[in-house]
Parts: structure tokens; sequence; C-alpha cells
């Protein structure tokens, strides 16, 4: 019998990965080092192209219409999944088809299989909280820097026994026949781009943090609101390509800002009450598809300029002046706004470099590079070694979850 799969990170393409093998037969091991699989799905609010909720996966490419949601998939009863979360690859050792992988895997302070997310000790200390009303496992998580007497109440008193205030972090060695890496991306934080004064005032934020503002589930509920006062914003800028297309950050584009600062453009715009939205662009890349966020954003009343942010000053109401040089009408101009927001570069998440290292394979960027640029086989890094989604680099969902798909496809080939 051939040993399990190991898949790293949990996020959309690690998710897909995982359920494929595991409904084909094949035991899986999922290492995830957040608490909850989703990776950066979690904070997206709505997925493009479909706009639905990022959970959601393509469920029959003949169908388009028919979805699949994890958070309904089962993920977490798979028999075929071993999922460990809060864990992280530490060694990789062994031959290609029989590797020894070493786990870190981090303390288990509430155990999600006793969880009942009754609420009593979200009730009792600050240190409990609950991830997402979608997360995979259904359970609320604990921050131990956060310990008071009500965490060690709420264990006390816990109706299932479900919280180990004491849980200490453990090692754990796998025998694997084959690795896919899907590692995910991370949203750069352009503090040390001077211009846009990032960190500096609290208005200034990233599309991602943007997400997490209109989305329902967030802490306002949905409301567009400055982080400033929380109180509305009516007036936002966006400005493309902070930190990517640049020689001095990372010299590639990032594929998806455009098409995530226009989904956003296109919520504010269609679905908040008077909200006025500038989108200043170098160029505006809406390949395929996405060209119906541009057209759409445009007859919603989105102002598009094309040029460069040339200064930002704070006023006493916390609102910002941004000075626009204008390329197409050679001049300046001058707006004032209530939340400026950064289409940052995504670049490759912490660990990354470990981990080519350790396998021996290419780079690309800084991301996973395939083994084969001349070849078909994108998702082959290595032998017995696969990556997909936005571990090869900048990738949009549908592209992710097809590239997890052909990353099975080869290991079942091989199996035959």
């Amino acid at each position: 019998m051939s040993n399990p799969v190991l898949i790293i990170g949990a996020g959309v393409a690690g998710m897909t990965a995982a359920v494929e093998l595991a409904d084909s037969g094949i035991k899986t091991i999922l290492v995830e080092r957040q608490e909850t699989v989703g990776g950066n799905a979690l904070d997206l609010y709505k997925a493009f192209p479909t706009d639905d909720c990022f959970y959601c996966f393509e469920g029959n490419r003949w169908r388009p219409g028919i979805r699949k949601c994890f958070y309904r998939s089962a993920l977490t009863d798979q028999p075929n999944i071993a999922l460990r979360m809060h864990s992280e690859v530490d060694d990789i050792s062994g031959t290609p088809g029989k590797f020894t992988v070493k786990l870190r895997v981090g303390p288990e302070y509430v155990n999600p299989k006793k969880c009942t997310m009754c609420g009593l000790c979200l009730e009792k200390s600050e240190a409990f909280r609950l991830l997402s009303p979608q997360c995979q496992p259904q359970a609320v998580v604990y921050d131990p820097t956060k310990e008071d007497d009500g965490a060690k109440q709420a264990e006390e008193e816990c109706p299932t026994k479900a919280i180990n205030l004491g849980a200490q972090p453990t090692e754990e060695t796998v025998l694997v026949s084959d690795i896919i890496i899907a590692t995910g991306y991370h949203e750069m934080q352009p503090v040390n781009v001077d211009e846009y004064n990032y960190g500096k005032y609290p208005n200034i934020i990233t599309q991602l943090e943007l997400a997490k503002i209109i989305d329902p589930n967030g802490e306002s509920g949905g409301a567009l609101v400055k982080p400033s006062d929380g109180k509305p914003a009516k007036r936002v800028m966006m400005v493309q390509c902070v930190g990517s297309r640049d020689e001095n950050y990372y010299p590639y584009c990032s594929k998806i800002c455009c098409i995530f600062a226009l989904k956003h453009a296109n919520i504010l715009t269609q679905e908040r009450d008077d909200v006025h939205v500038s989108v200043v662009y170098m160029d505006i890349r809406t390949y395929d598809r996405y060209e119906r966020y541009y057209r759409d954003s445009r007859d919603s009343g989105v102002e598009f300029v094309r040029g460069r942010v040339s200064l930002i000053e704070p006023r006493k109401d916390d609102t910002l002046d941004i000075t626009v040089y204008d390329s197409l009408l050679n001049k300046y101009l001058k707006f004032t706004v209530d939340l400026f927001v950064l289409s940052s570069a995504l670049e490759p998440p912490k660990g990354t470099d470990k981990l080519i290292e350790t396998l021996g394979i290419k780079s690309a960027s800084g991301f996973v590079g395939i083994a084969d640029p001349a070849s078909e086989n994108e998702v082959v890094v290595g032998d017995h070694v696969y990556a997909c989604g936005t571990a090869l680099g900048p990738a949009e969902v549908p592209e992710s979850v097809t590239q997890a798909r052909a990353a099975v496809s080869k290991i079942l080939q091989s199996r035959k």
C-alpha cells in the first residue's frame, strides 16, 4: 500500500487537492499553520469571477453553475484526510516517493471534536474567539497571550471538557510518497514604500484590509467605515501596483490586483449608498472574462485616473488630501478622501525559501518554480513534488483549482 500524500497549505488550492485525493481513496495529510482552513479566502469576502462566497469552488467544469462549498463538504470528517492544524513542516528527508517529514504541531488548547461552540468561553474571556462563522474545524480558538481568570474559569466549566490551557506543542514524523505545495501568498505590507505612508495614517489600508471591513461577518457588519474613528467613509481612492512592477520591490505583475480592486469598487458603488470611488492606475489588466468588472465599474461611476500619486497630506478630521499627476491630462489633480486603499503586491509567504532549499527545487521570483519551464507540466516542481495555486505565483481561484486538480491527476497516474 502506498504512503499518503502530504499537502502543505489548506487554502483553496490545498483543500481542493485534499478533497480530490481523498475522494479517490488516497490517504492525505493536510498541514496548515493557521488554526482554521481557508487561507486568504477567509478574508476575501466575495470571489471573482462568480461574486459568491470565497469558500465555494467549481464543482463540475462541464456545469459551471454547480458549486461546492468547503463549509458543507465535511472536510474535517473525511476519513482519508488527516488534518494537522496549527502545524508546520520542520524538516523533509528521504528520497522521492519515500519522504520522511517532521511536523511541528502547535498546542491544541481547544479540541475541535469536543467543542460545540456553546459560547460559554467567549462570554468568560477575550482570550477565546471564533475566527469566522465559516471556520473549519468548527471550534473556537484560544490566544494564550490573553490568558486571564475568565479563561481558567471557562476551562473548568466547559460542558464537554474541550479546553486544555496547559496544552503543549508536539512533534510528529510521517512517511509520504508525494508532496503538494499549496502555501499560497502573502499580501505585501507596504510599510517601506515611503510615498504612500502606510502604517503612518490609520485610513491608509490595503485591499485585503478593505475586504475585511466590507465583509458582513466582520467587526463593522459590512459597513464601510474609517479605521481611525469608525465613522462612515464616503470617498475612497485606490492606487494600483503598490510594490509590484517595481524594480525596488517586486518586478512582476501581481496579476489579480486590478480585478481585486475593481471587485471592491463595484461592491462599494453598487451595494453601498453614496460612495464615490477613484482608481489611480498605470494599466488596467482585466483579461478574459474579467473585462466585465472594468465595464461594470465604469457604468457605476468609478473614476479612473491614469497617473501617479504625488503627495498625501493628512487633515485634522482624519481625511486625506491626495495629489495625483494625471498623465493623460498632463496636469495635477487634488482629491480629498476618507479611505486610501493600496493594491499591494502578492509575495511568497514566510518559509517558502526554506521549503525550496530543503526540497532542492527551483525558485521563480521567490515563489516555487516549475521543474521544466519548457514543458507543459506546470504543476511538477520536482520528483514526486508538485505545487499549485499561488504557491507558483499570483493566480486567480479558478486557476488555482485547475492546478490543484492537475497535481492530483499526476499523482493518480503515477499510482496506476
